[in-house]
């Protein structure tokens, strides 16, 4: 044969090839140790079922979440439309012929000659001008201003006597929108003014309700009897100011602290600490009235000047 070396050098690289590729088919892949004859597709599907899992699992924790949050936002408002039902049971009556009071009718401009009347003087009051005529409430006119609410209209009513301030009160429940539709908040509340012989003033505020609340507590939903007197201010010695403490009280059965009232904090205390417009007024207003009468029908405010 003829001496063909570009010959030669095929029939080599062909059957090195070959052995390699035997060499292939002999003896399986492996990767760090681990025998790996799975082929690239079956890895794919398998990451893809392990996200598909992860998802799965995902969605579980959060819809049970959920449902747990739900029940717990079920329980919340079952225990709070509970507690307001006894509380409005116990303080309500029912009743399908409920109390009416007379209505004061006001038209409006009746109304617009009231609160012009109570400009002028707060402004007379402020700007200090003298002769400044008394400010005089009448019973019907305040009245007349409950009869302009809706909701107030009828259900309650004010009467005004030597030194004593009632007021009758009858409202309907159903404003609560929980179906209290036939319950009505129904007693009274008075003020009265009282000097007593060492020259001490005091305020006493008492409300009652028809419910006999036993219940609850025995007694006023509320009592507070205060004494209140004029001062002048430590920080401004040329003002006023009106300090009110509390001699005893109880609010739903339960006695005021013995500890509060022997501390004899100002209860006002918290209307002079504020440097604003609102500060401002209460001290002008506290300086230029001399006093207010509680008289039959009619309150009396009278300017200092």
């Amino acid at each position: 044969m003829k001496y063909d070396k570009e010959l030669l050098k095929k029939l080599i690289d062909d059957d090195e090839l070959e052995s390699v590729e035997l060499q292939l088919e002999g003896f399986p892949l492996a990767v760090t140790g681990i025998v790996a004859d799975i082929p690239i597709k079956k890895r794919s599907r398998t990451k893809s079922a392990s996200r598909s899992g992860y998802c799965c699992c995902l969605c579980k924790c959060i819809g049970i979440t959920m449902i747990v949050f739900t029940l717990i936002g079920i329980f919340i408002l079952f225990s709070t439309y509970s507690s307001i039902k006894y509380v409005v049971d116990e303080l309500t009556i029912e009743t399908d012929t409920p109390t009416k009071f007379p209505i004061v009718e006001m038209s409006e401009a009746e109304f617009d000659s009231v609160i012009e009347r109570i400009d002028s003087f707060i402004e007379d009051v402020r700007a200090g001008k003298i002769d400044i005529q008394d400010l005089v409430f009448e019973q019907d006119e305040i009245n007349g201003f409950i009869g302009r609410s809706d909701y107030l209209r009828g259900n309650l009513m004010v009467t005004l006597h030597k030194d004593y301030i009632r007021e009758d009160f009858s409202l309907p429940m159903d404003v609560l929108h929980l179906g209290f539709g036939d319950r009505y908040f129904v007693g009274d509340e008075h003020l009265e003014f009282d000097q007593q012989e060492d020259g001490k003033k005091t305020i006493s505020i008492q409300m009652e309700t028809k419910a006999a609340h036993k219940d609850l507590f025995d007694g006023p939903l509320f009592f507070a009897q205060l004494q209140y007197l004029i001062t002048k201010n430590k920080k401004d010695e040329g003002k006023s100011m009106l300090e009110m403490y509390l001699e005893k009280g109880s609010f739903f059965g339960q006695d005021a602290p013995q500890k509060i009232i022997d501390e004899h904090q100002n209860l006002l205390e918290g209307l002079y600490d504020a440097d604003d417009d609102g500060t401002e007024f209460i001290f002008d207003m506290i300086n230029g009235i001399k006093g207010v009468s509680i008289k039959e029908n009619k309150v009396i405010i009278m300017p200092k000047n």
